[in-house]
């Protein structure tokens, strides 16, 4: 396979080091617009990229001719890279999605998954484009549709996501925007059937997580999930919740109005407090060497209510990546939320040449085989735990 990796941030980084380890993989093309020159170092092939200019990236695909373009940069892209993808009938793969209001009244959700409006496109095609292919989302979705197809019926899913960073301080371990827009985004719950939009850091409950974190306080995020799995998995109810040891800080900025997006006038100049806190924050303050964040982690619980054989079940998969301590002697460079998603979108990556559909599709929607194959690639990445339990 030949992968244009676009974006090298903290993500891209990793993900590009993972890929060129890969046997599969026989060039990695890394494209950002903070190279300056290009650089060929064996498979790999780092050249200077500007995401805006639409007629720069068309002459990159006609030129190189990838087998897979994945956006590894801000989703705020993904729509002008799906338009070009298909002028170049390339596959394409994301992180994921650039949420926006429905305006259509008929609308089932208030929210919009805007890589949708190129299905047809891409059917016509005959290529593929996998969406929100990460951590959460991404695995997450995957392992909500292992749980439904263990189950006759499916009732409820609860998604309970771990951000252990060891420390309340502000501190950015990716894109400050990309974060400070997520805690600003009004979730969506699914419930009775229905999408409900809800207040950010809402419906507070004790959740108790297996070993080593136990009972934690977690509360409503804006995720992706929410978005799709409604429309490709069965069920009543789904929420997303969150346990994040920097939850009090992101509240005192949400509260006080400080990561709004209304403008306001400030010397005659129009601008929101977003656009300000996104000036003056780091972009990036996780120091991986830092001892206060040797013990960070990522995890995941997916918890599934429904009937076996029409008695009452409960399925719950937990997948536990490895400690910022561990992550560090892997020598990507990554840190403890990188690391999963780079992972988990290298495995993805991998995948796409075993699926045979066409169109868009999230990973809820992919085939048994393919669903099979991601687990095993998972459960045999560095340090990651995959537990069972059912009741």
């Amino acid at each position: 396979m030949k992968i244009l990796v676009l974006g090298h941030g903290a993500v891209g980084s990793v993900l590009t080091k993972l890929l060129h380890k890969e046997k599969a993989v026989t060039a990695v093309l890394s494209a950002d617009i903070n190279f300056k020159e290009e650089k060929i170092t064996g498979k790999l092939h780092q050249m200077h990229m500007n995401l805006k200019d639409k007629a720069h990236l068309q002459e990159i695909l006609q030129k190189y001719h990838p087998d897979l373009v994945i956006n590894a940069s801000h989703p705020s892209f993904n729509a002008t890279i799906l338009e070009e993808c298909v002028k170049a009938g390339v596959n394409y793969m994301d992180l994921a999605a650039c949420w926006e209001p429905d305006k259509n009244k008929r609308a089932v959700s208030p929210y919009k998954i805007e890589q949708f409006d190129f299905d047809k496109q891409f059917r016509e095609r005959n290529i593929l484009g996998l969406i929100e292919a990460g951590v959460s989302p991404g695995m997450t979705n995957l392992f909500v549709r292992q749980c439904a197809d263990e189950l006759d019926k499916l009732d409820t899913i609860k998604i309970r996501l771990v951000d252990y960073s060891g420390t309340n301080e502000l501190h950015f371990a990716w894109s400050k925007e990309a974060l400070l827009d997520e805690i600003n985004s009004k979730p969506l719950v699914y419930k009775d059937g229905k999408f409900m939009i809800m207040e950010p850091f809402s419906g507070v409950e004790k959740y108790a997580f297996p070993k080593p974190f136990g009972k934690q306080e977690v509360s409503l995020i804006c995720q992706d999930e929410i978005g799709t799995i409604p429309f490709f998995v069965k069920l009543k109810n789904l929420d997303i919740k969150d346990y994040d040891t920097q939850v009090d800080i992101h509240k005192f900025l949400y509260k006080l109005g400080l990561i709004s997006k209304n403008k306001i006038k400030i010397k005659d100049v129009d601008v929101s407090p977003f656009e300000f806190v996104n000036k003056v924050l780091p972009d990036v303050s996780f120091n991986n060497e830092d001892p206060k964040f040797s013990k960070a982690q990522f995890a995941f619980a997916v918890e599934a209510q429904g009937k076996l054989k029409k008695k009452k079940r409960t399925i719950r998969y937990f997948v536990k990546f490895p400690k910022q301590k561990d992550i560090n002697k892997l020598g990507l460079g990554a840190n403890f939320i990188s690391y999963p998603t780079a992972v988990s979108a290298k495995i993805f990556a991998l995948a796409v040449q075993h699926i045979k559909s066409q169109g868009i599709i999230p990973p809820e929607a992919l085939e048994k085989d393919v669903r099979k194959f991601i687990i095993s690639e998972l459960r045999k990445a560095g340090h990651v735990q995959i537990t069972k339990e059912h009741w």
